[in-house]
């Protein structure tokens, strides 16, 4: 585990481990009837170009899906999802506390 998570664009994050692994959340599109609401903001985990898992959020925290895509690397495991996850849900709470 042990990523940093930095804003990278705006509502896009860059999460880094340890070892050098770099993967980027980006905000993504809403799609009817993929989100349990149409108004969770949500955001994809792409790695090496693919993206692995989707991270939406609900009034309780976070909800962390990774798709089969994810299999094919490892090296990313779902704790590593969970944390990712968190980070992001920081760093969108601090965004608005700023605001």
């Amino acid at each position: 585990m042990k990523w940093q998570v930095k804003e990278w664009l705006y509502e896009s994050y860059k999460a880094e481990k340890d070892n050098g692994l770099k993967a980027y959340i980006y905000k993504s599109a809403l799609w009817a009837g993929f989100y349990l609401k149409q108004k969770n903001p949500g955001y994809d985990v792409r790695y090496k170009g693919c993206t692995i898992a989707c991270i939406y959020f609900e009034r309780r925290g976070a909800t962390v899906k990774a798709f089969n895509s994810a299999a094919a690397y490892p090296e990313i495991s779902d704790l590593d999802l969970v944390e990712i996850a968190m980070w992001v849900n920081k760093l969108r709470f601090a965004n608005v506390q700023l605001n």
